[in-house]
C-alpha cells in the first residue's frame, strides 16, 4: 500500500508540473498547447489531486506529531483548492 500510495504522489507531482508548464507556455503566449490551459484550473485541479496524495502518504509514512501536522496541512491546501475551482468559472 505503502509503496502504490509513494509512486502515485511521484506520478501526480510530475503531472502537475507538466500543467504547470502548459498552462504557462499558453497563457503567456508562447506556445498554445490547448485549450484546456488558457485557465488556470489544470493547475489548481493537479494541485489539488497532489496535495491529497501527500496527505495519504503522510498518513502512511510519517511518525508521531510530523504525521497529523503534515497531512492536515495538505488536506486543507487541497480542500482549499477545491473549494477556489467551485468559485472560479
Amino acid at each position: 500500500m505503502k509503496r502504490i500510495i509513494n509512486l502515485l504522489s511521484l506520478i501526480s507531482a510530475i503531472v502537475t508540473c507538466g500543467l504547470i508548464i502548459c498552462t504557462l507556455m499558453t497563457s503567456y503566449q508562447f506556445f498554445y498547447v490547448g485549450q484546456v490551459f488558457n485557465s488556470y484550473m489544470p493547475i489548481q485541479v493537479g494541485s489539488a489531486v497532489t496535495m491529497a496524495l501527500l496527505a495519504l502518504r503522510f498518513l502512511l509514512n510519517e511518525n508521531g506529531s510530523k504525521r497529523i501536522t503534515y497531512s492536515a496541512i495538505s488536506i486543507l491546501i487541497s480542500l482549499i483548492l477545491i473549494f477556489s475551482i467551485s468559485l472560479v468559472k
